[in-house]
């Protein structure tokens, strides 16, 4: 039988890392994720010194070019850089990105905030589009930043994920195995099991965030530079829920039946085993997106390379503690620096 304690493995066997414990006017699920909208972080590419805007181009004729931007440390630094992955309806620049970006920074680490196809920047320069089990983006990031830009990674590579972001590098760590390029990853409030989380989001108030999801979903989609049919472009204006985006157009767009079909054929709970890349990972029971199924029926290995990090509270991707800061963005580069410089880790 799984161990119902072991979501809070991290918390109970890292000495740097607190129970989260919420901001007193900032208590339960939806308050903590809509927490997200009050972050104001100062970071720019335009306010950085050393700040360079790039781009990857794909192998399609004509290329799609993706977008992001690199962030370098004030001062040198041995600490490996962190790509920063976004969620459904996100970019490179929104305010969770950036608000995580000046710890890592402040913390001797230099970041990567990437565009997803078609987001941020890309939108006016990809035909194509994301979806969440796009492994694919990552090797091209990847291969890009090794070939073009060494001297950006030449420490070495980590990652932190946000939401759905978190699925395709979750999914890119179990392919490459012992191969992966990450030294070690974050993922904060990731919907492992995304047919799981689609229902969730059809219950009660949680259709609430699951009609603003679709919305920004429809918005990214339904740009002029896409490469939608007009029947395609009919179907995505009309659904009413991610659900039926999912099963109406998406699993038909790359080759599946349904939405169950497709989620069960890209979701990272199915191959979070093969992983070997030591992983943080982020959930909070009040989250109105992801349900607590995936984290409780797991048997998480007291040994990683998996470390769950669970809380009664923190919504989705808010986390907003009493002293009024973001728990994960505190504990990201403490567990960075405890995988990178060997601090011990925990043992059964």
């Amino acid at each position: 039988m799984p161990d119902q304690n072991a979501p809070e493995f991290a918390i109970d066997h890292f000495g740097w890392l607190d129970p989260f414990v919420p901001n007193r006017w900032w208590r339960g699920g939806w308050l903590q994720t809509v927490s997200i909208k009050t972050l104001r972080p100062e970071l720019t590419p335009d306010n950085w010194p050393g700040a360079q805007p790039f781009n990857v181009p794909d192998q399609n004729t004509p290329p799609d070019v993706l977008c992001g931007y690199y962030f370098p440390t004030r001062q040198p630094t041995d600490r490996p850089a962190t790509i920063l992955f976004h969620g459904m309806g996100g970019h490179a620049l929104s305010g969770y990105m950036r608000s995580m970006a000046e710890h890592l920074l402040d913390a001797g680490y230099p970041v990567i905030l990437w565009n997803n196809r078609g987001a941020g920047r890309s939108a006016s320069k990809c035909t194509g589009l994301h979806h969440p089990g796009n492994v694919d983006d990552v090797k091209l990031l990847l291969r890009h930043l090794t070939t073009e830009h060494p001297q950006w990674v030449q420490s070495g590579i980590t990652a932190v994920a946000f939401s759905l972001g978190a699925n395709p590098l979750l999914c890119y760590l179990a392919e490459s195995g012992d191969e992966s390029q990450f030294s070690a990853t974050v993922s904060v409030s990731a919907p492992l099991d995304m047919e799981l989380t689609s229902r969730n989001l059809r219950r009660g108030m949680n259709r609430v965030f699951d009609r603003y999801l679709l919305h920004r979903q429809q918005k990214e989609l339904l740009r002029e530079s896409a490469d939608l049919s007009a029947r395609e472009r009919s179907i995505i204006d009309n659904v009413s829920s991610v659900w039926q985006l999912d099963d109406q157009f998406t699993a038909k767009r790359y080759g599946f039946e349904s939405a169950a079909d497709y989620y069960r054929a890209h979701s990272a709970v199915h191959v979070l085993s093969q992983i070997r890349t030591p992983t943080l990972l982020f959930h909070a029971s009040d989250d109105p997106v992801v349900d607590d199924a995936p984290f409780l029926d797991r048997d998480w290995q007291p040994g990683g390379p998996l470390y769950p990090a669970f809380s009664e509270s923190g919504g989705h991707t808010g986390f907003l503690d009493r002293r009024g800061g973001r728990w994960h963005e505190n504990a990201a580069a403490k567990f960075f620096d405890a995988m990178i410089d060997g601090i011990k880790r925990p043992t059964q």
